[in-house]
């Protein structure tokens, strides 16, 4: 079967609304990402999961006018989102890929597949570790945006059926994470830190920090890790442009969503 990646995105961001279609270098934001990805060498194809509302129909808009699949379904439970479209389309291994990251290197997400396949695992991640025998959300020494997460599609409708608190249906896979007894879980880590380098768009600066690499790279092609690198440590002003955010700020809003609601 051919593999694809579902890439979710909506346009009411409540930190940089509208930023998916951003425009980077002529392009919108949407582009980047859907570019990246199809660099993969283990990717056939992508779909964009966004919502039914109105205010997303510029995404499926875009997707029409590049002939990419677009599925719509829930704003908030993202993890219905990406059930309903996985299970449409039949993504056995489902292959996990956030609107907000412009610069994801397809290199790390063909090292997420690679991992995945070679194993045994319902799940693969690159953005938890383990910490005194628990996992905990972490870089994992990456730059911030370059997330890649893989899992059976099994363990997504596992997570489907059981999850219950707003973190788990607003990010995807945080129940699959946080249960290692249900589930065999795979991480990825850098053995250099790179984690200083924040390449995912949630504010302005990350927008203006996206632009300025994208620029200095000045290709319409995929650009790596060693690629960001390379250009960040020939200017390393660059990284004082959006650096010092907390990678965790959005996952934390959703855990304050889940004491709202009662739960621990």
């Amino acid at each position: 079967m051919p593999r694809h990646a579902i890439i979710q995105a909506r346009m009411t961001s409540t930190r940089l609304p509208g930023k998916v279609l951003a425009d980077i270098g002529g392009h919108p934001m949407l582009y980047h990402v859907e570019r990246q990805v199809l660099a993969s060498q283990m990717i056939d194809g992508v779909i964009v999961a966004t919502t039914g509302e109105a205010a997303d129909d510029p995404i499926a808009d875009h997707c029409s006018g590049r002939g990419v699949p677009c599925f719509r379904g829930s704003r908030d439970d993202v993890l219905d989102r990406y059930y309903q479209c996985a299970k449409k389309f039949k993504c056995d291994p489902v292959v996990r890929i956030t609107s907000d990251c412009p610069m994801v290197d397809p290199g790390v997400i063909d090292a997420a597949i690679s991992k995945f396949d070679g194993g045994t695992y319902d799940y693969v991640g690159n953005n938890i570790e383990m910490e005194g025998g628990a996992w905990r959300n972490s870089t994992c020494n990456y730059p911030q945006g370059m997330t890649v997460e893989v899992s059976t599609f099994r363990a997504l409708e596992e997570a489907w059926e059981r999850a219950k608190k707003p973190s788990e249906r607003e990010h995807v896979f945080p129940y699959v994470q946080f249960n290692p007894g249900m589930f065999r879980i795979g991480n990825m880590t850098l053995e250099k830190d790179l984690s200083q380098i924040r390449c995912t768009v949630d504010h302005p600066a990350d927008l203006e920090f996206a632009r300025a690499v994208l620029a200095r790279w000045g290709r319409d092609a995929a650009i790596t890790m060693p690629d960001i690198v390379e250009i960040t440590s020939s200017d390393p002003s660059l990284v004082g442009i959006n650096g010092g955010t907390d990678f965790e700020e959005g996952y934390k809003r959703s855990l304050e969503e889940d004491r709202r609601a009662g739960f621990k």
